[in-house]
């Protein structure tokens, strides 16, 4: 394997965050070696890598192919040069572009594609909308999914129209590319028009990239030449050497299985879980949300304002018709312009059952008059972040409550830290709003609260959440459709959570 120390050291002279300049690390570069030792045909064929940086992953390959030219693209000016005189070193016909991929990579063919595209922040991308018209116009309209798909969604797709049909590619991707609404239409891609042959996630760190922090997956995949039939898919872990874990059928994957790809790394305990889930579902026991029944809470800019009490009033007295706020005075705020909500998960903890939200939402519909319109001056001088809404800024919660209705009975956290978190979703008999920390579901039943926090579901939350920190996981309002509810109204004993556990385990018939 030939690697210069140089071909790692010339990102430091590039904006490594805007083109996202992290190279395939040597831990990556042993899985693709391991890989293309299996590639069927290794000589006199097309190699490339549309996004190259100074060649690492072409250069690491040399010994094990005899292509006849040799193909790099590459935005950034010096490690595209050093990528130049590296790769001419070890090919005999090599042409290298130092360009934008997304300009110049679409007259391009191949037989061998490996390559780390780039993760760059949508945001960041100064000729986004560019590079996807780009995209765009060379078929793929259909399988782009947000208007903010992701650079390393759209260089898939250019490595897609690249690859020739039967070839093979090696690509570095984000692991949220494969549980994210953001990766849906490059995974119905995969489906469509290639054999999945492996898939790897590295143990000994996150990343298959020097100096990057985000987990990533390698991909070992086959361009079909005809859609049909369908090659079972190896799942690896790599620790310095190659671990076969199992060998699966994405085409036959449950739904909550598919959702999340990382859940293959775990696949014998999510099998597990989804034999439960599906045995409820074929005995009637559960079923799936609609998608009127679960709403996300109300998105707030200002709660510091919106919500009472909050760090400036607290209320000193309440009666049929007012509640009273002492702060930098004391306001008397008519009641019918409060309504009872939750506001953050950590207020209610301890216990599922919530008798009480201990917080008002403020919700102005009309033009405030007396202390409310004090209270309102008040906001204002605070720089409430609701004032760029314009004049009417303090309708902003109003609005939604008329709109969204986001009032339920059961309110499930937003994130949770499943090693310190007792409670993963709440409970009121009543129905209440809630803030955009919580998924509400509007109908009432107790026993989908106690399913919520049952060990079950904290299972299903291990094995097929996005994990977003060290401890901190999260599901989408879309995977909520996708995770099934019991379908039966039952009393539960929510104030003992033993009690809702076995009341849980008892209605679906687990010893």
């Amino acid at each position: 394997m030939f690697i210069d120390e140089l071909q790692y050291k010339v990102q430091e002279l590039v904006d490594r965050k805007k083109t996202s300049s992290y190279y395939t690390t040597p831990d990556g570069l042993a899985v693709i070696r391991h890989f293309v030792k299996e590639v069927d045909r290794r000589e006199g064929i097309v190699l490339m890598d549309p996004f190259m940086g100074s060649g690492v992953t072409l250069s690491s390959v040399s010994d094990l192919v005899r292509p006849s030219k040799v193909i790099g693209i590459e935005v950034n000016r010096a490690p595209c040069e050093l990528g130049r005189r590296v790769l001419s070193s070890l090919y005999s016909d090599v042409e290298v572009i130092c360009d934008d991929a997304f300009k110049v990579g679409w007259r391009y063919r191949a037989d061998l594609v490996i390559t780390n595209p780039p993760f760059v922040r949508w945001h960041l991308i100064e000729d986004r909308d560019e590079v996807l018209e780009a995209v765009v116009s060379h078929g793929y309209k259909d399988y782009i999914t947000r208007r903010d798909p992701g650079l390393h969604i759209l260089s898939f797709f250019l490595m897609d129209y690249i690859l020739r049909a039967g070839g093979y590619a090696i690509a570095v991707l984000p692991a949220s590319t494969f549980y994210t609404a953001q990766g849906s239409g490059l995974k119905r891609l995969l489906r469509r028009n290639y054999d999945v042959l492996a898939i790897v996630e590295n143990l000994r760190e996150p990343s298959f990239s020097d100096g990057s922090g985000f987990k990533e997956l390698i991909v070992f995949l086959r361009k079909r030449s005809l859609p049909l039939g369908e090659a079972l898919t190896s799942v690896y872990q790599y620790d310095g050497g190659l671990r076969k874990l199992y060998s699966v059928s994405l085409a036959r994957l449950p739904r909550l299985m598919d959702r999340n790809w990382l859940s293959l790394f775990d696949y014998e305990r999510a099998e597990r879980l989804v034999k439960v889930i599906e045995r409820g579902l074929e005995e009637g026991l559960m079923r799936y949300l609609r998608r009127d029944e679960i709403v996300r809470g109300i998105e707030m800019y200002g709660p510091e304002f919106f919500f009472i009490p909050n760090r400036t009033w607290s209320i000193v007295g309440e009666d049929e018709d007012y509640v009273v706020i002492r702060g930098p005075g004391t306001l008397r705020i008519p009641r019918r312009y409060l309504v009872k909500c939750l506001r953050r998960p950590e207020h209610y903890s301890e216990r599922v059952v919530i008798r009480d939200p201990g917080f008002y939402v403020l919700a102005i519909g009309d033009e405030p008059q007396g202390d409310l319109r004090k209270y309102v001056e008040w906001g204002e001088r605070e720089g409430v972040p609701a004032l760029r809404l314009g004049d009417r800024w303090y309708q902003h919660i109003w609005r939604q409550l008329q709109t969204k209705r986001p009032y339920g009975h059961v309110f499930i956290h937003d994130k949770v830290d499943l090693t310190r978190n007792r409670v993963l979703a709440n409970y009121s008999e009543a129905p209440l709003c809630a803030s955009k920390n919580f998924y509400i579901i509007r109908t009432d039943n107790p026993l989908i609260a106690a399913w919520l926090n049952s060990s079950i579901m904290r299972e299903v939350l291990e094995v097929f959440s996005k994990r977003i920190s060290s401890s901190w996981t999260r599901l989408l309002e879309d995977d909520y459709l996708a995770i099934p509810m019991p379908s039966r109204r039952l009393s539960v004993n929510l104030d003992d959570l033993e009690a809702a556990e076995r009341a849980v385990r008892g209605y679906l018939g687990i010893s």
